[in-house]
């Protein structure tokens, strides 16, 4: 596959991912996600894969609104690399949290598949 057939590929299931998390639809987001995924949130929390989604599915973080600005890939082997800038709607344990953030993503070939394995997000100063 060409870098550019890829990084479609990627930005095409991103989106997939993204509307299943604005949807609640937790089973459809798992779709997406690797086995060994590592997430962390601007707020500095650190989950795995497992943590991750118990929480998606307990309603812990509940996804209002998802806007990507936005992207840079950058491809290495079966995995590639995605720099963006994102707008974050999003209630945290009945917390509403709304911001602008930077954010790291990882993709990794997995069983012929696409996986987003890693994600990292920093907030972005107001001003």
């Amino acid at each position: 596959m060409t870098d550019d057939a890829l990084f479609t590929e990627i930005s095409s299931r991103d989106k997939q991912r993204q509307q299943a998390l604005l949807a609640g639809d937790i089973d459809t987001v798992e779709e997406f996600i690797g086995s060994s995924l590592r997430y962390l949130h601007a707020s500095a929390v650190d989950e795995d894969r497992q943590l991750y989604l118990e929480r998606l599915r307990s309603g812990h973080y509940r996804y209002q609104h998802l806007e990507t600005f936005k992207q840079d890939m950058r491809r290495f082997g079966d995995t590639a690399l995605v720099n963006g800038e994102i707008r974050i709607h999003v209630i945290v344990n009945g917390v509403d949290k709304d911001f602008n953030g930077r954010y790291l993503q990882v993709w990794a070939l997995e069983a012929g598949q696409w996986m987003m394995v890693a994600w990292q997000t920093t907030r972005v100063p107001e001003g």
